[in-house]
């Protein structure tokens, strides 16, 4: 009996083990941005990522974007990320928007992640003022 149990339990949870993970993945990229930790953060990237930081939007490297994104947390250290959206796009791709609440500000932040061969990774951020404080 107890056998059936466990096999039972194992086929009811075995659609949510891949939603699990990508909230891992999400999980990861939100603790690197509360906690200002540049190269956490780039570590989750695909080879070139799309980023906007403020006003400066461009293609980058894994490691030009951790230099950029290390130079804006410094210039605005990092207080709490709230995620308010989420969801996914007609390619697949998993995004969220949050606030960021830093020191210096609040920043709308938006982030896609793209499945991998290793897993979801980030192909787009942005950091962008906020048009007003919450």
């Amino acid at each position: 009996m107890t056998m059936k149990r466990l096999l039972l339990l194992a086929l009811l949870l075995s659609p949510i083990a891949p939603a699990l993970a990508q909230d891992t993945e999400k999980d990861r990229v939100v603790e690197a941005m509360k906690s200002g930790d540049a190269k956490e953060l780039a570590a989750l990237f695909i080879a070139n990522i799309d980023l906007t930081v403020k006003e400066s939007s461009d293609v980058y490297s894994k490691a030009q974007a951790e230099q950029i994104l290390r130079k804006f947390f410094n210039e605005n250290p990092p207080v709490d990320l709230v995620i308010e959206h989420s969801g996914v796009s007609k390619s697949g791709d998993k995004y969220f928007i949050g606030i960021l609440r830093t020191r210096s500000g609040y920043f709308r932040t938006t982030f896609f992640l793209k499945k991998g061969e290793t897993g979801f990774l980030v192909k787009q951020l942005r950091i962008e003022s906020s048009k007003n404080d919450f």
